[in-house]
């Protein structure tokens, strides 16, 4: 009988925990329990976490360790504890391969400091430098200005002009990073036309993505004949321009004479509510005013942070979803919605493309075009076959592209490979 193999994560964004998640990582959750649970593969993960010295925290049969968040400013060079710390769990695992999600990782610096040689594994799912050049999200000067808030004043780091300068920085570090790394995955065609002209010489893998449990399980969303109100659904994580809001408000105003029973739910990260100690971002702030001066601050409604189960009553819910952003290299909110069934209008940016085909299973608009994308979801609104059928191809695409025993296949196929296994 062979051994185990032993596959160490180097997950920034994912923690494993018996609790139903409402952050993000869910998709890495999905695959990590679907290893453990079918494979014979022994699972390590090192992830941040709310602690204030590395701690072990094990969860679904996953050995794991979280490191504390001020880690993360370290992301070019590792501090000598955390160096020490990756040297002493490599000796005693003993990994068969190390698979770090995501350039934004700043755990790498870590392992390129420790000298780990076993085989390393980098899963793109974020590039930031394409995000730097598309952070603003198509806010203007004065937008930009007006984003400046208490918040910024005291901390002028959180500004989008400096944001967005932090990720052009680390964009550079994460292009270097690229081209060292011999084995790299990628989830979309758009991201492995990048990575092959940056790094023509590393082994680039094709991966997919695993949904969380309850999306498979949903039933299909069924088209609301006698609705007296047009809900549309996006997700923010955060309170991020090139996720585009803006382009969804102008929109919704352009709607809103015509069909005055429009309304936006908004789940995400994204805080408003002013508690104690609180200061808002100067970003929500405009996004506030905009709403306002527009006409429609009572036509959305926030609903914060929502778990797999909230996600799914809310699409059901809902006319259509909207997909706004103007750089994605996946984009698992919209994998999601496909695989209900909900129509969706999503903008021509990244990767956003390759998930679904125009007029088939949603409905493109040129990326920050605002009457274009309200045309789009008037087509929602009014024509019924059109919807209907968008809907079951949808899903049925899903189902095909995020089957989880072929994701998984292939996840297992990628590992051995690069470990050599037969």
């Amino acid at each position: 009988m062979s051994a185990k193999r032993k596959i160490l994560w180097f997950a920034a964004s994912a923690q494993f925990s018996d609790e139903k998640i409402k952050s993000t990582g869910t998709w890495l959750i999905a695959m990590g329990n679907a290893i453990t649970e079918t494979t014979d593969i022994e699972l390590y993960n090192v992830t941040y976490g709310n602690v204030k010295s590395i701690t072990q925290k094990n969860a679904n049969n996953v050995t794991q360790w979280l490191i504390p968040y001020k880690e993360k400013r370290n992301y070019k060079k590792a501090s000598k504890k955390l160096i020490s710390f990756v040297k002493k769990i490599n000796n005693e695992i003993k990994p068969d391969l190390i698979h770090v999600w995501g350039t934004e990782n700043g755990l790498v610096s870590a392992l390129t400091e420790a000298k780990i040689q076993i085989p390393i594994l980098l899963e793109i799912q974020g590039l930031l430098f394409s995000i730097a050049r598309n952070y603003y999200g198509g806010l203007s000067y004065n937008d930009l200005l007006r984003c400046i808030g208490l918040k910024e004043i005291l901390r002028p780091k959180n500004h989008p002009y400096f944001v967005r300068k932090e990720f052009a920085n680390r964009g550079r570090y994460e292009t270097l990073l690229i081209q060292q790394m011999e084995n790299i995955s990628v989830q979309s065609d758009w991201v492995d036309s990048i990575i092959k002209s940056l790094s023509p010489k590393s082994n680039i893998f094709k991966a997919g993505i695993m949904l969380r449990s309850e999306f498979y399980e949903a039933p299909i969303w069924e088209y609301q004949k006698n609705s007296q109100t047009i809900n549309i659904f996006t997700s923010c994580s955060a309170a991020i321009p090139y996720k585009g809001l803006q382009v969804i408000f102008d929109a919704i105003a352009l709607l809103k004479n015509k069909y005055p029973n429009i309304r936006l739910n908004i789940g995400g990260g994204i805080q408003i509510k002013k508690k104690y100690g609180f200061i808002r971002e100067g970003y929500t702030s405009w996004l506030l005013r905009k709403a306002k001066k527009l006409g429609i601050a009572d036509s959305i409604s926030w609903l914060g942070k929502l778990n797999a189960n909230e996600m799914i009553g809310e699409m059901h819910k809902s006319s259509l979803v909207v997909v706004p952003s103007f750089v994605e290299t996946y984009c698992l909110f919209m994998a999601e919605s496909m695989m209900v069934g909900v129509p969706i209008v999503a903008s021509f940016a990244g990767a956003l493309p390759q998930l679904a085909e125009h007029g088939k299973s949603a409905l493109y608009f040129p990326t920050g075009d605002h009457w274009s994308c309200a045309q789009q979801i008037e087509r929602i609104i009014t024509d019924q076959e059109l919807v209907k059928k968008m809907s079951v191809e949808a899903r049925n695409t899903a189902f095909q592209r995020n089957d989880q025993t072929k994701v998984l296949q292939n996840q297992l196929d990628i590992y051995n490979e690069i470990i050599g296994a037969l």
